[in-house]
């Protein structure tokens, strides 16, 4: 929830809830390396750039090339083990970058992923390079529309996305680059507490079938021994900026 409804349900003001909120988040944040098959992708987040009716219509630009307010943002998403009933869902963690260049494409992954993990992407020319640091790497093609071949796709990631974005939109309505990673770890964090429920078949407009997921929430008591074990060794003391200072490892992009 956003720092303004927690204020109102704790009895607090609403920096006290906002500084807790962070330290709740933190605390969430995971450090080891995603293992086994990982989906990459990007995306971005932001207002719309104010301009003048003379300047020229600005752009995104997968490397920031062109004018923008919006931030870059690495997603990983480390797919579940198994599918059979009562499996976990696999983790995801997003970490704003200032671009989405090949080095630090590189120096996220390599602290993000162990080298021994099955990479899957889209064919952007970065990912590409950048997965030959690993033991497998594959690829579908969307300038050709191709979104899925087999098992090979970041639909997973893709999907992570779209719940961060949704979060943004719908509870905290604005975030800061400056904090997002913070607000990230919350959402991957919750992205991980579910667990498999059973399989169903879902028929699309045009007639085909396609075999579905069926996830469920872990109930908040059984998901505060993973919050408490992720808390050892994090410190976030007070800033001289009457801001907030992070310590940890898994906050040090952008």
């Amino acid at each position: 929830m956003s720092s303004v409804r927690l204020a109102e349900a704790l009895g607090v003001s609403q920096p006290t809830a906002w500084r807790m909120g962070h330290a709740l988040r933190l605390m969430v944040a995971r450090e080891a390396p995603f293992t086994g098959t990982v989906e990459i992708d990007e995306f971005y987040f932001g207002g719309r750039l104010k301009r003048s009716p003379d300047a020229p219509p600005p752009g995104r630009g997968r490397k920031g090339q062109r004018r923008t307010t919006k931030a870059a943002v690495l997603a990983m998403v480390q797919r579940p083990e198994t599918t059979t009933i009562g499996s976990p869902a696999g983790h995801a963690r997003a970490l704003v970058v200032e671009d989405l260049s090949f080095a630090q494409t590189k120096q996220v992954l390599e602290i993000g992923v162990d080298p021994q993990a099955h990479l899957m992407s889209d064919d952007w020319t970065t990912f590409k390079a950048v997965g030959q640091g690993f033991a497998a790497h594959q690829t579908v093609q969307h300038s050709k529309h191709e979104w899925a071949r087999g098992v090979v796709h970041p639909n997973w990631v893709e999907g992570f996305n779209s719940r961060v974005r949704r979060t943004i939109a719908g509870v905290f309505h604005h975030i800061s680059p400056q904090h997002a990673d913070l607000y990230f770890h919350e959402i991957g964090f919750r992205w991980s507490q579910r667990i498999v429920t059973g399989k169903t078949i879902r028929r699309s407009r045009k007639g085909r079938e396609k075999l579905r997921i069926l996830w469920t929430r872990i109930s908040p008591a059984l998901q505060l021994p993973q919050v408490f074990c992720a808390a050892i060794g994090r410190q976030m003391p007070r800033a001289g900026h009457d801001g907030l200072t992070i310590k940890s490892t898994v906050a040090v992009f952008g």
